[in-house]
């Protein structure tokens, strides 16, 4: 699977605030972004978490994805990244 989007790979500090905004905002148009917010226990929660990951996976760099496997659900994967790139 394929994930086609017209949003800029994160690469850093230094386009984290315009990627974090966009990506947000793309989660949220897609009913996701509740999922990010807070990890569901449900089946359905669990296959919208699922897709929330890989889209935010799909859209990060290679050189910043590299330390980020150990981190398994869409809510820690955006936890992390806010609290590395953020300030």
């Amino acid at each position: 699977m394929s994930l086609q989007l017209q949003i800029p790979k994160l690469k850093g500090p230094a386009n984290y605030r315009i990627w974090s905004m966009t990506v947000r905002a793309y989660l949220e148009s897609e009913d996701l972004w509740n999922v990010v917010q807070s990890t569901p226990s449900d089946r359905a929660g669990l296959r919208k978490e699922s897709r929330a990951r890989y889209i935010l996976l799909c859209l990060i760099e290679d050189e910043v994805f590299n330390e980020l496997d150990y981190l398994e659900s869409a809510e820690r994967l955006w936890d992390y990244l806010k609290f590395k790139y953020e300030y």
